[in-house]
């Protein structure tokens, strides 16, 4: 094939041969980041401190790896393919995951679960980061870059709400191991339909004489050199994947002390996610007129403006939370498709020959998605314990927590997003 022939946007049967894989990824990622402490302490017989300690040490790998993972994806491409790279990662998951749901009950032990934790999340990153990079492999049509992305986004909603709903439908409780047995072989079932149809994806054509075996620190460096504008978009993207992992963070916590309406918790979500989901083929056909950057910009500002209503509510006041949920839930899947559209179009351009340098790319900036979820965890619980020790009344900060320092993080970068846009 020539690269003329991929001028154009993406058919739909290649929009879903490339996006379904993003919803049993979504579906993973719920388990494993909230409901596997649970299921280790209740089912396992683990210390909450011992669990604490495993999954921090694994996570904090998990930063680093990503960049690391994405220079060797660089490396292999010319003789190994960003599809067969998943395709191999998918095989190393499944046989993670299974080891990480299922231990022997007779010789569980934190080490078990760090072990596992730490290849659960090796193999995730083998996946996720070639899977990014595939979008500036599959076409060089501007608005098509949007529409595999907002696609991809749009399917892990609908398998984030999946795992979500499923357990209440089907009567299981997420601390006991039918729920995993049901939820492994369902994940498995569409990690092999998701191969199948991954292997059906057109690609570019490759040059792979561009290929130079440089660490991936040198490579860093020469692209700071020589492609400084690759990473305009990064403080950008960390600040406002902070902005959004500190709520992530706070909302079990907010809706249950602060609001005092813990038994809708799961509805909230529903609800949050479902608007994303809806609101996202209007975003896209909006950024088709304003651009990319804009349109990101309005979504951010829709969703401070939206969350500001926060500092209005009181304990009980479920209607107005409610508003809220679906209201910022409105800027939920653009705000995932943009940045990462924008990203492939940095990636294109930086490469224009090849895509060599695209997987370190979203190596970073898979990295700088993590750290914001680290530094949003770092900061807020140790913060409510200082203000609980010394004041008792939590109140005010985690009001702030939740969603002043958030809105001013976003409205930073939707000023510092001008300078793209």
């Amino acid at each position: 094939m020539k690269i003329s022939d991929f001028t154009s946007p993406p058919q739909k049967r290649q929009l879903i041969y490339y996006s379904l894989l993003g919803a049993p990824i979504a579906m993973l990622g719920i388990p494993l980041y909230l409901y596997l402490p649970l299921y280790y302490h209740e089912s396992y017989g683990l210390s909450l401190a011992v669990i604490g300690l495993a999954l921090l040490a694994a996570r904090l790998f998990d930063v680093f790896t990503d960049p690391l993972m994405g220079w060797l994806s660089d490396q292999l491409n010319s003789r190994f393919n960003r599809i067969w790279q998943i395709l191999i990662g998918l095989f190393l998951l499944i046989f993670s995951v299974y080891q990480l749901f299922f231990p022997n009950p007779e010789s569980v032990t934190g080490w078990t679960l760090f072990i596992w934790s730490f290849f659960t999340y090796l193999a995730w990153t083998w996946v996720q980061v070639p899977y990014l990079s595939l979008a500036t492999e599959i076409t060089q049509h501007d608005f098509g870059k949007s529409q595999l992305t907002a696609t991809r986004e749009g399917l892990a909603i609908l398998g984030i709400l999946a795992i979500l709903i499923l357990p209440f439908y089907l009567g299981l409780e997420i601390e006991k191991i039918e729920f995993y047995d049901l939820l492994f072989w369902l994940l498995t079932g569409l990690f092999v339909l998701a191969m199948v149809l991954l292997i059906k994806v057109r690609q570019l054509p490759f040059h792979p004489q561009a290929t130079e075996s440089k660490s991936p620190w040198k490579t860093i460096k020469i692209l700071w050199k020589n492609q400084r504008s690759a990473f305009d978009i990064m403080p950008i993207y960390f600040l406002n994947n902070l902005a959004n992992a500190l709520p992530a963070t706070l909302f079990l916590i907010f809706v249950a002390d602060y609001l005092q309406l813990d038994a809708d918790k799961g509805l909230f979500l529903v609800v949050y996610f479902l608007s994303g989901l809806v609101a996202l083929p209007f975003w896209l056909v909006l950024s088709k007129k304003l651009g990319k950057a804009r349109t990101w910009q309005l979504s951010m500002l829709f969703a401070s403006v939206s969350f500001s209503s926060v500092f209005l509510l009181t304990a009980g006041d479920f209607y107005g939370f409610l508003l809220i949920s679906i209201l910022t839930g409105f800027s939920l899947g653009i705000d995932l498709a943009m940045p990462a559209s924008m990203q492939a179009d940095i990636s294109q351009r930086v490469s224009p020959k090849d895509s060599q340098i695209s997987g370190l790319l979203f190596g970073i900036w898979g990295m700088l998605t993590k750290l914001a979820l680290a530094v949003a965890v770092g900061i807020a619980f140790p913060l409510l314990d200082l203000v609980a020790l010394f004041n008792g009344n939590t109140g005010w900060t985690l009001l702030i927590l939740y969603a002043g320092i958030p809105i001013l993080l976003k409205t930073y970068a939707i000023v510092k997003l001008n300078k793209l846009a």
